[in-house]
Order: structure tokens, then sequence, then C-alpha cells
């Protein structure tokens, strides 16, 4: 038996690699999945039903909470998008873009969530990919370090605010430098190593794998993490050991 039998899970953005890993994990372990993208084309070889939008639109947004039919245990936002530069470099419109892609997106589906995570009584489980650059920063990312550090007050608030329902619960786990094997499409800063980040983290020879993050959701998504709610978890591999956040 699965840790997820009989449960229903979305995963948006799957086509990153991250959220390619969890939904092969969340199948795994037995959740009918259903993986969303922009583009079809980013969803081949990612397990479960497709559904195709753009989720900055709140249309799209709510037509994929409605493909989940009856109910929804599980949704996972992983919606990662980097424009990159100093502060000084960045036009209004790219820093927009970055809270369009990292924000808006999880506002969106947060509604559209509500009306039936409310009907059932709670009983879900959300999860959001944030990273360590929302509590650290990272120079020359100063766009995707405030959007990230944006997901500490939207998880925490929600958090309280449906802590009514007793079962509802919303998480987020912060992920460093990720190294992306042949199959896994890579995201965020994990584009390329940071030498920043790097040279703080006395682990930097571990190699943290899409597969890593997916393990970590996974016990988020199961009854074993019903004392987690409103938290940041940290997956950055150790940086916060030398720079004391």
């Amino acid at each position: 038996m699965g840790k997820l039998d009989g449960k229903v899970a979305i995963v948006a953005y799957a086509g990153g690699g991250i959220g390619k890993a969890i939904a092969e994990a969340l199948a795994a372990e037995g959740a009918k999945v259903i993986v969303h993208d922009d583009d079809a084309a980013k969803l081949d070889g990612v397990p479960g039903e497709k559904v195709i939008g753009d989720l900055r639109k709140k249309e799209d947004a709510d037509k994929l909470i409605e493909a989940a039919g009856g109910k929804i245990d599980i949704l996972v936002n992983n919606e990662d998008h980097v424009v990159g530069g100093k502060i000084v470099d960045l036009t209004t419109e790219q820093f927009q873009e970055s809270c369009d892609y990292n924000l808006r997106t999880i506002w969106h589906t947060l509604a559209a969530l509500y009306p039936k995570m409310k009907a059932q009584n709670g009983n879900v489980s959300i999860i959001n990919i944030g990273a360590i650059a929302g509590a650290a920063g990272v120079p020359k990312y100063v766009d995707y370090s405030a959007v990230k550090s944006g997901l500490f007050g939207l998880t925490k608030t929600v958090a309280k605010e449906w802590a009514r329902f007793g079962t509802a619960r919303i998480n987020t786990i912060l992920v460093g430098n990720v190294k992306f094997p042949e199959g896994y499409a890579k995201q965020g800063i994990g584009k390329k190593t940071n030498k920043a980040l790097s040279l703080n983290n006395p682990f930097a020879k571990v190699a943290v794998k899409p597969q890593d993050i997916a393990n970590i959701a996974v016990f988020l998504a199961s009854d074993a993490s019903v004392a987690i709610n409103g938290e940041m978890v940290n997956a950055g591999g150790g940086i916060y050991t030398v720079s004391g956040e």
C-alpha cells in the first residue's frame, strides 16, 4: 500500500524538473495525479492527467482546480520563474513578470481551491515550492529573492486563515542548488551553479536532486506530517549553518 492511496493531487507547472519528480513520487505512492503546465510539450513523460493553461489567468486556475472533480487532497504549486539581475538593471516590467509568475499564479490557485476546500471541510495539504533566496537573498537575483520571500507571508497567512477548517495545511519547501539529471528540466537558480551560495555552504558537494525535494513533498502530503502547518521547510543543503539565518 502507498502512503497516498485514494488521494487526488494536482501539481502545477509539473514540466519543471522538481514538478516532474514530485508528480512521479506522488503517483508511486498511490495518488491520482493531475499535472499542469503552459505547454503540452513540457509534460512529455510526466505521469498523470494533463491540463494546459496559464495560471496568471484566473480562469485557467479555475479550470485546473475543477479538473480534479469532487475533491482535492494535495495541491503542489511548483511555479519557479527567474528573470535575474541587479536592482539597477531590472526594468519594472521584468520585476512584474517575476511577481506574476511566482506569486500571482499561486494566488489564483489558492483562491480557486478555497470553495472546494471549504466544502470538503479542509482535508487538503498545500505545498509551495519556494527558495532559500527568499530567506537569505542572492546577489543578481533581486526579483527572484523578492518574490520567493513573498511566499513566507502568503503561506503563513493562509495557514492562519484556514486553520478553522482543522485539516487544511499549507507549507513551503525552500529549495537551494539542485542538480538536474537527464530527463529533468532545469528551473529556478538551478539553471547554473551559484558560486555565492556554494561558497557559504559547507555541504556544497552534496548533490541535491529533484527526487530529494519530491521525497519531502510526499511527506508533507501524507498524514505523517499533520503536525506541520504554516512552515518554511529548509531544503537548502545546509547554507543556513554558515549564514545564520
